[in-house]
């Protein structure tokens, strides 16, 4: 075989090794999200149980520091979900703002694809919030 076919297979396996690692990381990750993190942010319950787990482990809480600590901990959960919906509306109008001033800067062609994202987000943010309501 000639240098170049070498160097030319060499260059594709490399290539190749370099691409299944990013496809590896990318599922890996999206596995990670979708099983250990998004179940903590869409259900207070298990939230709660995660603090409590991470407090006990690191603290080594005995059974009674863990029944005195428990409602402080569903206190705090509830607190942050008042101040959150409380806020909303000023989030919202920080978020409304800022795409005002993204839309200044696009062309035509952009501001209809921003429409078509802030819609797709609204939509999703409608479904989200129906789904918490029933639960």
């Amino acid at each position: 075989m000639s240098a170049k076919v070498i160097r030319w297979k060499l260059i594709s396996g490399l290539l190749l090794v370099f691409i299944l690692g990013i496809l590896a990381g990318s599922l890996t990750t999206g596995f990670y999200l979708k099983h250990r993190i998004a179940p903590f942010v869409k259900d207070p319950k298990a939230r709660k149980a995660f603090i409590m787990k991470k407090l006990a482990k690191e603290l080594q809480l005995t059974s009674t520091q863990k029944i005195k600590i428990e409602p402080i901990v569903e206190q705090m959960i509830e607190k942050r979900r008042e101040y959150y919906l409380k806020n909303r509306p000023q989030i919202k109008k920080i978020m409304d703002q800022g795409f005002d001033q993204i839309e200044e800067q696009l062309t035509d062609n952009q501001k209809e694809k921003l429409e078509k994202l802030r819609e797709h987000f609204k939509k999703y943010k409608r479904q989200r919030d129906a789904k918490r309501a029933r639960e």
